[in-house]
């Protein structure tokens, strides 16, 4: 069986694939429930998009600021910290990109302000995914 995260890491930093057209659109996840990445990226990718995920904050900021994506999947609870808290510097490294929250906790607090920032409660609905990006894009 293929590693899928091999393609992305090299022995130290993340090299996620760049886009292959100019109009395709790019999704970054952050989560570290790596079973929902596998099935989510896959779904994504056979509708057209670049998808790349990763499993820690750490990992993520590396990815995404090589890869500087459309849309971003931010997942809260991570193993080195809160993603939600990350925003802000998030936006610093790609700052056009469109954010959707998740989280399995339908209380976590969530920011009304800002337009480019969606949500979803886990289990997330893969089509409501899919329309988000189809309708801004």
């Amino acid at each position: 069986m293929v590693d899928i995260k091999s393609e992305f890491f090299g022995e130290n930093y993340p090299q996620p694939s760049l886009r292959m057209k100019q109009d395709q659109v790019s999704i970054a996840i952050i989560d570290d429930e790596v079973d929902l990445c596998i099935v989510l990226s896959g779904i994504l990718k056979n509708q057209g998009y670049v998808v790349n995920y990763f499993n820690t904050i750490q990992e993520g900021f590396l990815g995404i600021k090589k890869m500087q994506p459309d849309w971003l999947i931010l997942d809260n609870n991570l193993p080195d910290g809160l993603g939600w808290n990350k925003v802000d510097e998030i936006l610093e490294l790609v700052p056009n990109v469109n954010i959707i929250k998740i989280s399995a906790n339908p209380d976590s607090p969530r920011e009304r302000h800002r337009d480019f920032i969606h949500y979803l409660i886990k289990p997330i609905n893969v089509s409501s995914i899919i329309r988000l990006v189809s309708q801004t894009n």
